[in-house]
């Protein structure tokens, strides 16, 4: 049996490698402590654990009612499972007394949220500082 490009022809087929989804936080002091995650790569069946756990993880760490910026300016693609990520950090910021929106979503990610209705839970703002200003904002948890 010949695999072609696939593989070599007596062992296992190739993999394409996923595209990693890369993450990093870290929290902006203010008058009111604002906790901003940068995602980059792909929020896929594959990747979409590592998010949710990543920032439930500093949701935990955070005093007070969790106020949470979720960058997603470099999430090329996002499916039903990412979607699914979102919306579970969504409801454990609202269930704390807090808050997540979103900055910097592209055409494309934007379009996800729309279509799926989720632009009515999940806020996006052009930028960081716009998002991190609108949860500090004063009537914010």
């Amino acid at each position: 049996m010949s695999l072609g490009a696939d593989g070599p022809p007596d062992g296992p087929p190739a993999r394409v490698p996923a595209d990693p989804l890369r993450i990093r936080s870290g929290v902006r002091d203010g008058h009111a402590p604002v906790l901003v995650v940068e995602a980059e790569g792909e929020l896929t069946i594959l990747t979409s654990d590592q998010l949710r756990e990543h920032v439930l993880a500093d949701i935990r760490d955070l005093d007070g009612p969790p106020r949470v910026v979720l960058d997603v300016g470099e999430v090329g693609f996002c499916d039903s499972s990412g979607l699914n990520a979102l919306i579970v950090l969504w409801k454990s910021a609202h269930r704390d007394g807090g808050e997540l929106v979103l900055a910097r979503p592209g055409r494309r990610f934007r379009t996800i949220i729309e279509r799926s209705g989720l632009d009515r839970h999940l806020i996006a703002h052009p930028s960081q500082e716009a998002a991190v200003a609108a949860l500090t904002a004063p009537g914010q948890p």
